[in-house]
């Protein structure tokens, strides 16, 4: 049975040492890519897109966190009394926003509550932020979820195209398809349900659940890298890139580029 986790602060569930969906991720890219990540010995930019999401999903399943954590920021920081205010703001543990930013996150959450299947899917959980701890095989595992009910696990992503045609790209690049799977595992709960929500206006809202195949196909990937990362942790090993010279082609584009230019 897994270990399941409520209130616990980001910072604790992502200091415990255990294979996430993003840790597979990095594993992906090399065994040592994923123990320089873990070890946080690599550089872990947090980008301007990872820190619009993290209050993006505050704003929408923790309003009430959002409004605690974060504070509308008017003045000029250019000036002595903005620079005062800003760093007051900051002094008191709060992040400070400037107005289209805040905007964008107040009008990006009203869409997604207005939304009549993403609100169903919000108003039927019965929690928020819930952290699952386990161990496959002698692999610990772990998952942070955004949202649970009964029957459903819930999960929040912003995006520039909710459309089906790019929302689908997104899966395939992102690997949500992978995340969904690693959930459903975890939790042992069968529905999985994504809120796609545009970072921009309209601020455009749509609901997906993957069908099997995709379903399938991440189960194929993660029972794969699986036995690849008990190898490694087995053999204490963990290889980066090849170590043989190697051929290497173009990409598809390149080679169709016009030799004139």
């Amino acid at each position: 049975m897994p270990e399941i986790a409520h209130n616990l602060p980001a910072s604790q569930y992502h200091g415990r040492k255990a294979l996430s969906k993003s840790g597979l991720d990095q594993f992906r890219k090399s065994p040592a890519h994923f123990r320089a990540w873990q070890d946080g010995t690599s550089d872990q930019e947090v980008t301007s897109a990872m820190e619009f999401g993290t209050a993006a999903h505050m704003s929408v399943l923790e309003p009430e966190l959002f409004y605690k954590r974060y504070k509308l920021f008017t003045s000029d920081r250019r000036a002595k009394e903005g620079k005062a205010e800003y760093q007051g703001i900051v002094d008191s543990g709060m992040i400070p926003l400037a107005p289209d930013t805040w905007d964008s996150l107040v009008y990006l959450a009203t869409s997604v509550h207005a939304h009549p299947a993403a609100a169903s899917a919000l108003n039927s959980c019965t929690s928020f932020e819930v952290s699952y701890f386990d161990t496959w095989n002698d692999i610990a595992v772990k998952a942070r979820i955004d949202g649970l009910s009964q029957d459903a696990i819930i999960d929040l992503k912003t995006t520039q195209d909710a459309s089906p045609q790019a929302f689908g790209k997104s899966v395939a690049q992102f690997r949500y398809h992978v995340q969904a799977a690693w959930y459903q595992r975890i939790t042992g709960i069968n529905r999985f349900i994504f809120i796609a929500v545009e970072k921009e206006a309209p601020f455009g809202v749509a609901c997906y659940e993957l069908d099997q195949q995709a379903i399938d196909l991440g189960n194929e990937i993660i029972d794969s890298q699986l036995s690849l990362f008990r190898e490694c942790q087995t053999l204490n090993s963990w290889p980066c890139y090849a170590s043989t010279v190697q051929s290497l082609s173009l990409p598809a584009w390149a080679a169709r580029q016009d030799p004139q230019q």
